[in-house]
């Protein structure tokens, strides 16, 4: 007997079980229509319930580390052969840019802005209460079951909200994007109102980088005085030569800080949202719910067609 032969049998059976499914699925065209329409129905009107949100982007971009806008803390050189050289990660140095990118989600920071009223009531608005003027636990019921089990096994069921809260909100909330294969990273926030997420994002690069400038500042100014004491007591001339180079740098860099241009980062485009919503998206929400409800449709349309006697004499046994 020939393959081809072999195949006969199974084929049809499979063609046969393919038209029997379609003449089930068009009997009941009504129910599957139904349960489509009543998913795609439910979908729209779960959406109405649930709280748009806007998002908001900033994009920043590394400054000048050299030439005539060159704006990089001038630091002493780790001299070869040194012991110094030798440990992992001695040689290792970060950028102001780099650096920017770590801090703006950094207790520092968080700290910084938690001191504003404005961003932490709206940052954790399910627990501020406008009327009483005082911070009070969630009442969702996530944080009730939160509260619960802390209090089972004896921890502090609730605080209000600090800088620490606030750190943990934005390291999980704010994200930090490389856009395309440039060195400019695009920082992305989600909020209900666009307004705000707009003022969190043009904060979080304010405070940011004037927390780093006044850190760079503050060392430039201490380095400055030691090399100038140095330099009153130091008796090689080749040694007292190489401090006032050293020195002209950390001169320099000062005189740059009195010109208000960004240290860390470069504000490429302040922050900014759409005028729409763009999460959840009706378009994909109710595409979906209608595929679900058809599926659903034909498996009921499928259930209500088959012979259960066979299983209800099986279960009586």
């Amino acid at each position: 007997m020939s393959l081809d032969t072999d195949l006969i049998g199974p084929l049809g059976e499979v063609q046969k079980l393919l038209r029997n499914g379609v003449k089930i699925a068009l009997a009941g065209r009504r129910l599957v229509l139904g349960v489509t329409v009543l998913s795609a129905v439910c979908a729209v009107l779960a959406l109405r319930q649930i709280e748009p949100v806007f998002t908001a982007t900033l994009v920043v971009g590394p400054t000048a580390a050299g030439g005539l806008l060159g704006r990089a803390a001038p630091l002493p050189a780790i001299p070869p052969g040194s012991e110094t050289s030798t440990i992992p990660g001695a040689g290792e140095t970060m950028s102001n840019y780099e650096r920017f990118l770590y801090e703006v989600t950094s207790f520092p920071v968080a700290e910084e802005l938690a001191a504003a009223p404005e961003i932490m009531h709206r940052a954790f608005e399910p627990m501020w209460d406008a009327d009483a003027g005082s911070w009070v636990p969630d009442d969702s019921p996530v944080a009730r079951l939160r509260r619960f089990f802390n209090e089972l096994v004896g921890r502090i069921p609730w605080t209000e909200p600090d800088g620490r809260t606030l750190v943990r909100y934005l390291q999980k909330e704010v994200r930090v994007q490389q856009v395309g294969t440039t060195p400019l990273r695009r920082i992305i926030y989600r909020h209900a109102d666009p307004e705000f997420a707009r003022l969190l994002l043009n904060r979080l690069y304010a405070t940011t980088e004037r927390q780093l400038r006044s850190m760079a500042v503050r060392d430039n100014g201490r380095m400055i005085g030691e090399i100038s004491r140095k330099i009153t007591v130091t008796q090689d001339l080749g040694h007292v030569e190489a401090l006032r180079s050293l020195l002209i740098s950390h001169e320099r860099f000062a005189m740059m800080m009195d010109v208000d241009l960004p240290l860390a980062a470069n504000l490429i485009q302040p922050a900014m949202a759409e005028a729409v919503p763009d999460t959840p998206d009706p378009v994909v929400v109710v595409a979906i719910a209608a595929a679900a409800g058809f599926v659903a449709g034909l498996c009921l349309v499928f259930i209500r067609s088959a012979d259960l006697s066979e299983f209800v004499k099986a279960a009586g046994r």
